[in-house]
């Protein structure tokens, strides 16, 4: 009887050695599983962060400063001495050419609008358009060249030009640049704006990098566009006559 329940006993305890292979084999099979995929997964995160991407990177950004001149003489300078160079502004940058495709004048306010012109107080709408040619001087562009559409609105109270990119070249996508002007008391609050868009190739991790370099040179063209117009401004501000340039498209 006794030798009976000691079989049965090593059967019991042979039973349980068996359970407990098996339980440990299965769960050494399942950790490897897990690390496995887990293994594979990161692989997977890593190519896709390396994988090269072509992104539109943008940037905009808006600046806003006075300057020591009437509204009136502010508007007389920009149009009469033709400051398209202080508008586009000089960070990698160039004028090459403009042409004047539409002029429309309204003098339906100026009961003296060529006298009040002469003495610098028309009250005359004015209304233009450009074509402009600018080299580009930035090695992150592939192009050389860009073609802008340059629409001035010009009112006694208030200024707005809105230059932007025809089409696109090489690798940038758009380009718009805006002033707004008005008076502020015998001074004049000029409003500039710079956005771009420019089409880049890298590793899809490094696309917020990109944005921010964009980003930076809106910020170091609106600056530079900003000093370029003080500039401009300062240049003829003490003129008593501000007289046209003539023989300039």
């Amino acid at each position: 009887m006794s030798r009976r329940i000691e079989r049965t006993r090593i059967g019991i305890g042979n039973q349980q050695i068996k359970m407990n292979r098996n339980f440990w084999t299965t769960t050494r099979v399942a950790i490897a599983f897990a690390i496995t995929m887990i293994v594979a997964a990161g692989l997977s995160v890593a190519v896709w962060s390396f994988s090269t991407v072509d992104y539109l990177a943008s940037g905009k950004q808006e600046e806003s400063f006075v300057v020591d001149c009437t509204f009136s003489k502010f508007r007389q300078i920009m149009v009469r001495k033709n400051a398209t160079a202080a508008i586009i502004g000089q960070s990698g940058m160039t004028l090459l050419d403009e042409k004047i495709q539409d002029v429309q004048l309204d003098t339906s306010g100026d009961d003296r609008p060529l006298l009040n012109a002469i003495l610098g107080r028309s009250k005359s709408g004015l209304t233009a358009i450009k074509q402009i040619t600018v080299k580009l001087d930035d090695p992150a562009i592939d192009a050389d060249k860009l073609v802008l559409r340059q629409q001035a609105n010009i009112q006694p109270e208030v200024m707005n030009v809105v230059t932007k990119s025809k089409a696109p070249a090489g690798n940038l996508e758009s380009y718009e640049t805006t002033l707004e002007a008005r008076p502020n008391g015998d001074r004049t609050e000029v409003t500039t704006m710079v956005a771009l868009c420019v089409h880049v190739k890298l590793p899809k991790m490094f696309t917020s990098r990109a944005d921010t370099q964009v980003q930076r040179s809106a910020i170091d063209a609106v600056t530079e566009q900003a000093r370029s117009i003080k500039a401009f401004i300062a240049e003829h501000a003490d003129e008593r006559m501000i007289v046209p340039e003539l023989g300039k498209d």
